[in-house]
């Protein structure tokens, strides 16, 4: 009985200490909201407090960044560079403390002009955050052809990148549900990219900072996805 219980012990710990470490700790889910979807957000939080901006053009491609500013830093930044070629929808938290607040899962993401837009568009490209440990990218979305694509292209060009495969729901962003696969195809792509490599992505990672801090990683990093995004609709 007593080996029993030591073993149970340290499976326990074994699985707390994943949970601790796991590199997808930054990815919110719905339980994890303060907010399930807009409505309650626009109810308990200023207009001032967050930023809708959109572009739309004849581009097949649209950028989609639904937790820019200090929700998921550097995120407002690459869509902004990429909505230079593609049609745009960021959605930016203002707020100088609290930022998170303001972040809605891509499933309950249900802000109306971002519905209105994504139902325009046969092609999704959706950038987002998570913490991690490294320089990486997760790439996912239900547009699995070319998200493999992508894939290969991120690593051939020195960019660490992994196609997500199914049992990572949380951030492989196939779910219908998810926003970004509401287009028209029901097909999106949906990258998630480390902290590390987006500090890397500007000299000075700070809300005010970013934009006048880019790095030659930034400039190189949104080069690959607007090749790809021209090259592959």
């Amino acid at each position: 009985m007593k080996s029993y219980r030591l073993v149970s012990f340290s499976t326990l710990c074994i699985c707390l200490l994943f949970l601790f470490i796991s590199p997808f700790q930054d990815t919110s889910s719905a339980s994890t909201d303060k907010y399930q979807n807009f409505k309650q957000l626009s109810q308990h939080e200023s207009s001032a407090s967050y930023k809708v901006t959109t572009k739309e053009t004849k581009s097949p491609v649209l950028i989609f960044a639904p937790h820019g500013g200090g929700i998921e830093g550097g995120t407002s930044e690459i869509a902004q560079e990429l909505g230079k070629q593609n049609a745009l929808y960021l959605f930016e938290s203002l707020k100088s403390k609290g930022s998170r607040d303001l972040h809605l899962t891509s499933t309950h993401f249900d802000e109306p002009t971002a519905r209105k837009m994504v139902s325009k568009y046969d092609n999704v490209l959706s950038l987002h955050g998570y913490s991690g440990n490294e320089k990486h990218i997760f790439v996912g979305g239900a547009d699995r052809e070319r998200a493999k694509k992508l894939t290969q292209l991120l690593n051939q060009n020195g960019f660490p990148a992994e196609l997500i495969t199914k049992g990572h729901d949380e951030i492989a962003g196939i779910n219908s549900g998810n926003i970004a696969n509401k287009n028209r195809t029901g097909k999106s792509i949906q990258l998630e990219i480390s902290q590390p490599l987006r500090s890397a992505m500007f000299h000075s990672f700070t809300s005010k900072g970013r934009a006048s801090s880019k790095t030659q990683t930034f400039y190189r990093f949104t080069n690959v996805l607007s090749t790809f995004a021209s090259t592959s609709y």
